[in-house]
């Protein structure tokens, strides 16, 4: 069978140490294009557009799309129309409606799409998305703090409306919140602290639930300087199941447990591989959803101006 011929959009940090060495390490894939207004990606053909790539590059079968959310979905609009596989680095878009367009494009296209939500691909969570199947759920806490200037620095773009600030990295754990949990969450509160120079927040608290009320709270910190912490911990009626390190760690009645191998990126790519070799697609809005819906119903706290 020959391999997928993958065109990629996007070709910053999130490309370059994660999407580029996943793609490369899969012998599904071959990487033949790249669309950069940046530093150009080695060993294939460069172009400055989306367009420039499908117009006058080697014929893809796919792409690939790393961009910020902002501006995203007019390139994956453009890329379905041309009837390519589409794979969208998280969050998809910076709106739900775009998304959800998005969805119905997909389908009418008749290709494959996969909303990347990497951290579902975590070691860890196979397994513990095993053991909770039959366990009673009695709460879930996640706590999401990490430091800003680490993971993008200088990126402007967080901090600007569509840029989610402290949901870009939050929207991991709901993705593995609503991937574990069986029924869908909703949000009733949420304290969303603002820089006053910035427009998305750099901080946040939720209070979620389930249609069997479950307890489901989350802090977010996207200004925590030390002692990354990226754990969720589900208490049941049977024991407590808790994943560190965004998922590569699972400890049950605090006894760890043996996980995957497999990295994030390598697993959706192989996903990403076996939905076009099936016909189908993955396209869950759950994350996107909690997130819109903490920013509908949550209060607006201003604190102090961030400065990278």
């Amino acid at each position: 069978m020959q391999p997928i011929r993958l065109g990629l959009v996007g070709y910053g940090k999130i490309a370059q140490d994660q999407h580029v060495p996943a793609i490369l390490a899969n012998p599904a894939f071959r990487l033949v294009s790249v669309a950069t207004q940046g530093q150009p990606c080695p060993g294939v053909e460069n172009f400055q557009s989306l367009g420039e790539l499908l117009d006058n590059g080697p014929a893809v079968d796919a792409i690939a799309f790393c961009t910020p959310p902002q501006g995203r979905f007019a390139l994956v609009r453009q890329a379905l129309a041309a009837g390519k596989h589409v794979l969208v680095e998280k969050p998809p878009c910076a709106t739900l409606g775009e998304a959800m367009a998005l969805v119905d494009q997909v389908a009418q296209q008749g290709v494959s799409g996969l909303f990347a939500w990497h951290s579902r691909y975590a070691p860890g969570i196979a397994a513990a998305r095993d053991w909770l199947a039959t366990r009673t759920l009695q709460s879930v806490q996640i706590d999401w703090k990490e430091d800003v200037r680490k993971w993008h620095p200088g990126q402007a773009w967080i901090w600007q409306p569509g840029g989610l600030g402290v949901f870009d990295p939050g929207i991991n754990a709901l993705s593995i919140a609503t991937h574990l949990l069986a029924l869908p969450l909703f949000v009733a509160a949420a304290e969303l602290r603002v820089p006053s120079n910035c427009q998305s927040p750099i901080a946040a608290s939720i209070k979620m639930s389930d249609a069997q009320q479950l307890d489901v709270r989350a802090e977010f910190d996207f200004d925590h300087g030390h002692d990354e912490l990226w754990s969720i911990e589900i208490r049941c009626l049977e024991g407590v199941l808790r994943l560190d390190n965004g998922g590569a760690l699972l400890s049950i009645d605090g006894v760890r447990q043996t996980v995957s191998e497999e990295g994030e990126y390598a697993a959706v790519y192989r996903h990403f591989q076996q939905l076009i070799g099936d016909k189908a697609s993955d396209l869950d809005l759950q994350p996107l959803r909690l997130v819109a819906d903490s920013f509908f119903v949550g209060s607006r706290e201003p604190v102090a101006p961030f400065y990278d």
